[in-house]
């Protein structure tokens, strides 16, 4: 005889004993009830958001053969209240089953909560625990701010919190002597960045080569783990590996076969960089993606390149001048394509011209090197593109730069070139995360060696100092600065830099509806595909969700990501409708090029290059009750400007 411990369960287990002796075995099994006399059965969503209304039917089962009543009380901890008696008295036949329905509210607050059912019938008393989150209908919405004071200044430090709920509030502090934080809403932008398409993943992972200690500094919260900028790079590594085709080429996603030149070029010059700080990339990984390169060198192709506006011309793709840098980085030049290319510049973008001379600087041709080099980054201005090597203004002068202050960082041309990618850094509002992480790792060079600052600083929070800085960096959190004002003054010589954030979920959960340049909508249709029109909907009705993404802009719209939010109330039953049954009124649907599923909501990765696309999957409504709903949203990843905000609502489900 023995005992085992199992969790709170009701329902049939299967005993199962196993037994040998040299070359012999037996075994045998049996079925065993395990059930309280009262068994109880809440039906809670997954979710909640604030605001959120929903009945909870909790179905009470007598296992025993005497009929009884029984007294069933609610209790809640968390952002929850109760609505109504949180006390009822049910009637149970022998063997029979009886419903109580509780009303809850979520509060407006996130956090997680916990819904506790208890039964007193029989003699005995019954609990039922069930934890549950209190999420946001809208996306966690961030504000931030930097700037600079020289010594003998004083400045105070207000950081905006709009319409947060109280408990998803943060701020966070950052003074140093290093300009380079004032660039830290652009490294925590590309480190928390949501999506990992390879380009993004080498985005976020390559200025944490060179300045993680940064970084780490930026993401110190209490409600967050800190982050390690080694793991991240270790993961971006391990990433780009499992994309590898068989020609050494990676593709953008998992599970592609579609090869990615310019991803290709990115991640081995990351990889590169990643060797050099010490990391273990290995030489046949490493290596066939640089014949890789070196063979797509051998097509003299071209492409039509956008600029000033409305002007165009046949250049050759910009992946050839910085595959040819990187493979000079590498120590395998490719001589012949770059005398080919230097022969023949009038193929090379402007941002190319300065990659090539880059090129034949690292291979040790320094008389190239001048001859090739522009004399200043003007007269041709990119218009962004949101695919292919994902150019645009800043992009392109920002991987200039880059290159420049490697092979010539006393060069006359950098300062000019330093303030440009500044002042579009600080007057876009949208930038891309190529945009962001050339003009990082650009700048945050150029900042590294240009700060001769002996500053030092006292933080006060309402006249009491709480910090000094003398030298290094210091960061303070909601619980150090005590709210979201802040004194900093400075003495010494030279100057400080600071950076400030403040985050939090909306109470409101409001957002701007608009569309530029995209158009994206949100549908509902019966499983038979008639439009639902309203926002009631039945219990456990199966629901398609119908998503339209149209482009106002003439050309195509490249690495759009679609995210749907979903309400509480509603469950993913397939993001797949083919494979339901009965969907043959779909005729439209688009095929997305990447999907992500999760429990609250859905992301579909795709490209705008015809009128209008369609995407489905199907969703049911599990629990009764009025719930927030968040708009969906499509947005270019690597131009902010095109985007489409619409649909955020209330929704009811009803029994």
């Amino acid at each position: 005889m023995f005992e085992f411990d199992i969790p709170q369960f009701s329902g049939e287990l299967r005993l199962m004993a196993l037994s040998y002796k040299g070359k012999n075995f037996g075994a045998a099994d049996k079925t065993m009830t395990v059930a309280d006399p009262i068994v109880i059965s809440t039906a809670l969503p997954r979710f909640l958001s604030p605001g959120d209304t929903v009945s909870v039917p909790v179905t009470l089962t007598n296992t025993t053969a005497k009929s009884t009543s029984a007294t069933a009380t609610i209790a809640v901890e968390g952002p929850l209240k109760i609505a109504g008696a949180a006390t009822q008295t049910v009637s149970m036949k022998a063997n029979g089953e009886a419903i109580a329905i509780f009303r809850i509210m979520a509060d407006p607050s996130v956090n997680t909560a916990k819904v506790t059912v208890t039964i007193n019938g029989l003699g005995e008393k019954y609990t039922d625990v069930t934890d549950i989150t209190v999420r946001p209908p809208s996306t966690l919405q961030k504000m931030t701010g930097a700037g600079s004071i020289t010594a003998g200044g004083k400045q105070t430090i207000t950081m905006s919190t709009s319409d947060f709920m109280p408990a998803s509030v943060n701020y966070s502090l950052v003074v140093s002597r290093s300009p380079v934080i004032e660039l830290g809403d652009q490294l925590k932008y590309l480190v928390q960045y949501p999506y990992g398409c390879t380009e993004q993943t080498v985005s976020a992972a390559f200025p944490q080569l060179y300045f993680g200690d940064i970084a780490e500094l930026l993401q110190q919260n209490k409600d967050q783990q800190k982050l390690n900028a080694n793991n991240n790079i270790q993961e971006a590594i391990r990433k780009i590996k499992m994309r590898q085709l068989y020609n050494g080429a990676v593709t953008l996603w998992d599970g592609q076969d579609k090869e990615d030149w310019w991803a290709t070029v990115y991640a081995a010059h990351f990889l590169l960089e990643a060797r050099k700080a010490g990391f273990d990339v290995d030489n046949s990984f490493l290596g066939t993606m640089l014949n890789y390169i070196n063979n797509r060198l051998r097509t003299k192709e071209t492409i039509l390149y956008y600029y000033n506006r409305d002007q165009n011309k046949k250049i050759a793709p910009k992946e050839v001048a910085y595959g040819l840098y990187v493979l000079a980085l590498a120590g395998r030049s490719n001589v012949p394509a770059m005398n080919y290319y230097k022969a023949n510049a009038s193929l090379l973008a402007l941002d190319s011209r300065y990659l090539l001379a880059a090129a034949y600087a690292t291979a040790g041709d320094r008389k190239s090197f001048a001859s090739i080099l522009p004399g200043a980054f003007s007269g041709e201005i990119s218009v962004a593109q949101t695919g292919g090597s994902y150019y645009s203004d800043v992009r392109d002068e920002a991987i200039a730069l880059n290159a420049l202050l490697d092979v010539d960082p006393g060069n006359a041309q950098i300062g000019t070139m330093v303030k440009h990618v500044a002042d579009k850094l600080k007057q876009r509002q949208w930038l891309s995360t190529q945009e962001r992480a050339f003009a990082f790792l650009a700048l945050g060079k150029h900042a590294r060696s240009a700060n001769q600052s002996t500053a030092t600083a006292e933080i006060s929070v309402n006249g009491k100092v709480i910090a000094k800085v003398d030298g290094g960096q210091w960061t303070g959190d909601a619980k150090a600065l005590g709210g979201n004002k802040a004194d900093i003054t400075v003495k010494g010589s030279g100057r400080l830099y600071y950076f400030w954030q403040s985050e939090g979920m909306s109470v409101s959960g409001a957002y701007k509806e608009e569309d530029s340049y995209l158009k994206v909508r949100r549908h509902f249709y019966d499983r038979n595909g008639k439009l639902i029109t309203g926002n009631t909907f039945k219990q456990n009705d199966l629901i398609v969700v119908g998503i339209s993404l149209e482009k106002t802009y003439s050309g195509s719209v490249e690495n759009i990501v679609i995210t749907d939010i979903l309400p509480a109330g509603f469950e993913i039953e397939n993001p797949r409708t083919k494979e339901i049954p009965g969907m043959d009124w779909i005729k439209d649907a688009s095929t997305p090029d990447a999907m992500d599923v999760r429990d609250d909501r859905i992301h579909f990765f795709v490209n705008a290059t015809t009128g209008k696309q369609m995407y489905y999957y199907a969703v049911r409504a599990v629990s009764p009750g009025n719930y927030k709903m968040g708009p969906v949203n499509a947005d270019a990843m690597y131009n902010g400007e095109y985007h489409s905000y619409n649909g955020g609502g209330i929704v009811k489900v009803v029994q």
